[in-house]
């Protein structure tokens, strides 16, 4: 596979919330373990916006000969826009909400410092791309910035948390996993058949469903034709697949050796 460096992401973000239990990168849950409906907070507005920040130190003499910079501290937040949102996203964002239903209401309490339950959840932040590959960011903290809910006549109401990063047990702040969607490879990448005997190559092509090209660099040893590699005469081939896409061609390949008949 090849990753593609000329991804441009366009669209916004779906927000995914559930309790953390653990601050090491290798016990973040599956994607299908944590993108489920309960765990989605609400629909965005505006999408979100990740921020990374670091702060500097700068020292230098006093005749402007000796200097020197050192990193002191970074950051990372998550804000994003909620358009739909209920009791139940308001307990994961504001660390003194609770949420309890009887009868067929959902009660909400806010608020107090003796009720915040100190919390920590790991944040996913979903962009999905069925063309280039979706995009995902996970962090583990808290909403720091509360909400507001403002209702006004002719405008949705649209609350804003914003997460702050909390670092993972290896001090990292945000994991960022991007599909690496565009490129092909063979199932295999050296093998042997005899002359008169046929083998099967398969390709796997990302995106799915592109039409593979097939060709041999010595059709005097061995052919190939849809992927099925015919052996000719003794020696060896290399057969290669390839597909296209956005004017750029990938390419994968694997070694036939052609052995004698006895």
């Amino acid at each position: 596979m090849k990753k593609e460096i000329n991804r441009i992401a366009l669209g916004s973000v779906d927000i995914y919330m559930t309790e953390c239990s653990s601050n090491s990168i290798s016990d973040i849950p599956a994607d299908n373990v944590i993108e489920v409906e309960a765990n989605l907070i609400g629909r965005t507005k505006d999408g979100g916006e990740l921020s990374y920040t670091t702060e500097f130190y700068d020292a230098k003499s006093d005749d402007g000969k000796a200097a020197r910079s050192d990193m002191t501290d970074d950051s990372a937040t998550l804000s994003f826009g909620l358009i739909t949102w209920n009791g139940d996203a308001i307990t994961k964002i504001v660390p003194t909400a609770s949420a309890t239903v009887s009868g067929g209401r959902r009660r909400t309490l806010i608020g107090g410092i003796a009720n915040k339950d100190d919390k920590t959840y790991i944040i996913r932040a979903v962009h999905k791309d069925k063309v280039k590959g979706d995009i995902r960011y996970t962090m583990i903290g808290r909403n720091v910035n509360g909400f507001a809910a403002a209702y006004k006549p002719g405008a949705e109401t649209t609350i804003t948390p914003e997460i702050k990063a909390e670092p993972f047990d290896d001090g990292h702040l945000i994991v960022m996993d991007e599909d690496d969607v565009v490129g092909i490879s063979l199932s295999q990448h050296k093998t042997t058949v005899a002359e008169g005997s046929t083998v099967a190559l398969s390709a796997t092509t990302s995106p799915v469903g592109r039409t593979v090209t097939w060709s041999s660099n010595d059709t005097d040893n061995a052919t190939v034709s849809n992927g099925t590699v015919t052996g000719v005469a003794e020696g060896t081939a290399t057969i290669t697949a390839s597909i296209t896409v956005d004017g750029t061609t990938y390419t994968d390949s694997c070694t036939i050796t052609v052995t004698g008949t006895e």
